[in-house]
């Protein structure tokens, strides 16, 4: 049996056993042919096995391989949202929203997204009067969260999540007006007011300067010039690597992309450079490509710098 009969019986069992209503087998069964190849349509069976096995978080963390897809139609996008508000996640919820408002899609009509708006506040304020007490100490919380732990700096945005739209935008501000937070944990911030759709002109410190943006003018940290010139200039010079590597490799850039959101043209002046100088790093170009390139020290501080916040994140 070659390996597309194979997957094809898991999948035809995990379908049988979702439709009996057995979760953990169904779950077990869409997990293994999801390993063996990623798709749209094993992706919803494994996460609606998720949410009716009672866990969400997972559930969540597989639907957003898929997101836009599961945005597309009704019947997923009621999925993705039942998913979503099991895990309290209003800051995605409201994202979604924001995505409908902005892209409008044949399938989905005025009447299912407002459905989806009632749905959300209903849930919001459900939620707000248990989560009060704790909500009110993680906003006491932010106001000196460098003096905590980078794990507990993650879990308290994680908590943030849970938020309204209007208090998550509140408190995303004064996390990027601290000068001493984490670039990378700025940058998230940021880039979800970016999804929510804020459009007004907001305060950011980045790295000592206090500047000025607006978010719904941005673009995802992805999406933005560095890193896709620096995802260009890697893929001419190494077109004998395997995707895989290559894949690491632009992980390593969006990290840098990350580092310098939303000014990485600032700093990023010559994406092909930057790409050049983190390949000499892995021996991978030869030092007379880059030694003759005028900028290469003031590169390679940067990326001294960013090391040095990696082992922050890490440690």
């Amino acid at each position: 049996m070659d390996d597309s009969d194979n997957l094809k019986k898991i999948v035809d069992q995990a379908d049988e056993a979702f439709d009996q209503g057995n979760w953990d087998e169904a779950a077990d069964l869409y997990t293994q042919a999801y390993a063996m190849q990623q798709s749209f349509s094993i992706n919803k069976g494994l996460a609606a096995s998720l949410l009716n096995q009672k866990r969400p978080s997972d559930a969540e963390a597989v639907i957003l391989d898929y997101f836009n897809y599961y945005l597309s139609e009704p019947e997923t996008a009621e999925l993705a949202l039942d998913i979503i508000l099991e895990n309290n996640d209003f800051l995605l919820a409201n994202q979604m929203l924001n995505f409908y408002d902005t892209n409008p899609l044949p399938n989905i009509k005025t009447d299912f997204v407002d459905d989806f708006i009632k749905r959300i506040k209903i849930a919001e304020d459900r939620h707000e009067r248990s989560f009060k007490p704790e909500k009110e100490k993680i906003s006491a919380r932010l106001l000196s969260i460098v003096t905590e732990s980078t794990a507990e700096q993650i879990q308290l945005l994680r908590k943030l999540r849970e938020f309204n739209k209007a208090d998550y935008i509140a408190n995303a501000k004064v996390l990027l007006e601290n000068p001493l937070l984490h670039p990378l944990l700025k940058s998230e911030a940021l880039e979800n007011l970016l999804k929510l759709g804020l459009n007004q002109t907001i305060d950011i410190s980045f790295y000592g300067e206090n500047k000025t943006c607006n978010p719904s003018r941005l673009r995802p940290i992805m999406a933005t010039d560095v890193y896709l010139k620096m995802c260009d200039e890697l893929e001419k010079l190494l077109t004998d690597e395997n995707e895989s590597q290559l894949d690491n490799f632009k992980g390593e850039l969006s990290l840098y992309a990350a580092f310098v959101y939303p000014f990485g043209n600032e700093i990023i002046k010559t994406p092909e450079l930057w790409t050049k100088a983190m390949l000499l790093r892995y021996g991978l170009v030869d030092d007379s490509q880059v030694s003759d390139n005028q900028g290469l020290d003031d590169v390679k501080t940067w990326l001294k710098r960013f090391d040095e916040l990696i082992n922050t994140f890490q440690e």
